[in-house]
Order: C-alpha cells, then sequence, then structure tokens
C-alpha cells in the first residue's frame, strides 16, 4: 500500500486537512428519527499534531461496552445529524468543536441495520481542552496521531453473521448499483452467501484497551480515505 503523509507534518495541516475533506462531505439537513444515530469525529492537536479523539466506553453501559468509540448516540426526534453529534460529545466529555466541517456522504449501517452518521470536525488544541466525561458513558479518552493510524492500519477477518433476511434489509437501507429487482436479488444471494470477510482495524495506544474496530474502525477509514492518506 502506498502512504502519502508528508503533509500532515507541515504548518498548516490543519488547512490542508480541511481542504481535502470539504469537497467530499456533505450537511444532512434532513431530521432524523430516533432510530438513527450520529457521531462526532472529532480532529485536534496534541503536540503539535493532527490527532483523532477517542473514547472508552464504559463497561456498564448496555450496548458496546468496553468498546472504543467516537462521542455520539441516538438520535432526538427531529434532530439533523449535525445536532445531535454535537450534542451527544458535549454530553460526553464536554466539549464543543471549535469547526465542523461535514458529515460523511452516506450513513453507516449497523449489525442492528441502524443508520449511524458521522459528522468531522475541529475541537482545537487537547492540551486546552476542558473536559468533563459522562462517569456513566465513558471511562477515558485517548488521541492517536494521524500518521500513526495510517501506519498502524491492518485487516481483521470476520464471520458473516447476517441472516438472509438481515441482508434484505440491509439492501433497502443503502444505496444499489442495481437497476432492477432480478439484479438486487440476486446480489443479495451472493452476498449473502459469504460466509467471512475483512475488515479495517487500528490498534489502540493503550495495552489495556481493546483494538479500534467495527464501526469506529469504519469511519476511521472513510476519513483516512477522504483526505488521500491512504493511496492504493
Amino acid at each position: 500500500m502506498n502512504l502519502n503523509v508528508s503533509w500532515i507534518r507541515s504548518r498548516n495541516a490543519l488547512s490542508l486537512l480541511r481542504e481535502r475533506l470539504t469537497p467530499k462531505l456533505v450537511e444532512h439537513k434532513q431530521k432524523l428519527s430516533r432510530s438513527s444515530s450520529a457521531v462526532f469525529v472529532p480532529f485536534c492537536h496534541r503536540e503539535d499534531q493532527l490527532n483523532l479523539l477517542f473514547t472508552k466506553r464504559t463497561e456498564t453501559l448496555n450496548s458496546h461496552s468496553g468498546q472504543i468509540s467516537f462521542p455520539g448516540g441516538r438520535c432526538e426526534e427531529g434532530e439533523t445529524a449535525r445536532e445531535t453529534s454535537i450534542r451527544e460529545m458535549e454530553e460526553e466529555i464536554g466539549v464543543s468543536p471549535s469547526q465542523v466541517w461535514g458529515n460523511l456522504s452516506r450513513p453507516v449501517v449497523s449489525l442492528k441495520l441502524q443508520n449511524v452518521y458521522a459528522c468531522v470536525g475541529y475541537i482545537g488544541h487537547f492540551e486546552d481542552l476542558r473536559m468533563k466525561l459522562s462517569p456513566t458513558e465513558v471511562s477515558h479518552v485517548f488521541t492517536v496521531p494521524v500518521e500513526d493510524l495510517v501506519h498502524s492500519r491492518f485487516e481483521k477477518t470476520y464471520q458473516n453473521q447476517r441472516s438472509r433476511r438481515q441482508w434484505e434489509m440491509l439492501a433497502d437501507r443503502v444505496d444499489s448499483e442495481f437497476d432492477d429487482q432480478q439484479d438486487r436479488a440476486e446480489n443479495i444471494r451472493r452476498i449473502s452467501q459469504i460466509t467471512e470477510y475483512t475488515m479495517p482495524v487500528f490498534p489502540s495506544p493503550i495495552d489495556t484497551d481493546p483494538d479500534i474496530w467495527g464501526m469506529t474502525a469504519v469511519m476511521t477509514d472513510r476519513f483516512l480515505g477522504c483526505c488521500t492518506l491512504r493511496l492504493g
């Protein structure tokens, strides 16, 4: 894999990052229902390097306990993806973004077949943040330099645990390249027979924490791809 990360070390790396990301982002203005969720992907500076900030969820949460995530959660009725992601970040870590750049063009669909929207922006210098972590939701936070994420990325193979019905429901949630029902049915048949698949994974810098995997890794990977940090 060819890597292009030299620009990330420049003094104007933040401006270059926004310049690369913005054309590939959209603004989801539609009001969402409580069946959708949104997260905020927070870039920050730490020791003069561009970093991504992650949270570790507490072990007492009912879902995804102990996992690495971005700040986020379920939409309130009538909220936009931007409004949800900012509200959730303020509730979870007590931080508001100084810049909001936009959303990934399409939501990521969770294993529970829920749309999860990703909003991205900048929260400032980590050393200057006055964070107040929600004790019921966030165990701790950490940051990873963007350049380290690029170099440490690897792929892991998982077993396909979705049923055919789940694949059919998933096909209704995402854009399809197929124009008619026959092509769509063939595509569902083909992908539902996949027994395993690979997903991006990023190691956590904290030895006692799990890897960054699942939807958080997928979103991280998409943003790295959007700013052409991964080439090939």
